[in-house]
């Protein structure tokens, strides 16, 4: 027996954001890991400080990799090189106490290994998201009692553990 996909896309509300299929953005992540610490954007809300991968959405007619590499240079003020694909999530904004999602309801994140320049110093780069206020490196203490999402970053200071989390994360917080 033989299986078929079909993929619907629909037109969005505004032509200038191109296509989604249905009501689902994708998006590409940065995971970058030195010495045991992450770099991780640190966005502030009413709530406090909160701490998310580097990345955003992509753009119609964008290759995933030029994607990351753009939001990279927007968010962290530093091009990147992307390696390998290393784990998929959801974000269904009615399964969640807390999302950063300002337009869409559901999104697939592609979560990318990726290096840095030589010498690269924590900073803002000139199209951060307005709720950003820095970029830094955390390591396993440090992330503790923060909140960051999606918590399963905790997990990643270590990539010799890569191996064994799933590669699917699902819509997990």
């Amino acid at each position: 027996m033989r299986l078929c996909w079909v993929l619907i896309l629909k037109p969005m509300d505004s032509p200038q954001r191109g296509w989604r299929v249905g009501r689902i953005r994708t998006a590409a992540k940065a995971v970058i890991v030195e010495q045991g610490r992450i770099l991780l954007n640190q966005c502030r809300d009413i709530s406090g400080d909160w701490y998310a991968l580097p990345g955003g959405g992509q753009e119609e007619e964008e290759a995933l990799i030029d994607t990351l590499v753009r939001e990279c240079e927007e968010e962290i003020g530093t091009s990147v090189e992307v390696q390998r694909l290393l784990f998929v999530r959801e974000i269904v904004v009615v399964n969640h106490t807390f999302t950063y999602l300002e337009e869409a309801a559901h999104q697939v994140e592609l979560l990318f290994e990726c290096r840095l320049p030589a010498g690269y110093q924590p900073h803002c780069g000139p199209g951060a998201d307005a709720a950003q206020i820095d970029v830094k490196w955390m390591d396993a203490a440090a992330m503790e009692n923060a909140r960051v999402y999606p918590r399963r970053i905790r997990e990643l200071v270590d990539p010799m553990r890569w191996t064994e989390l799933p590669v699917y994360w699902g819509d997990l917080e």
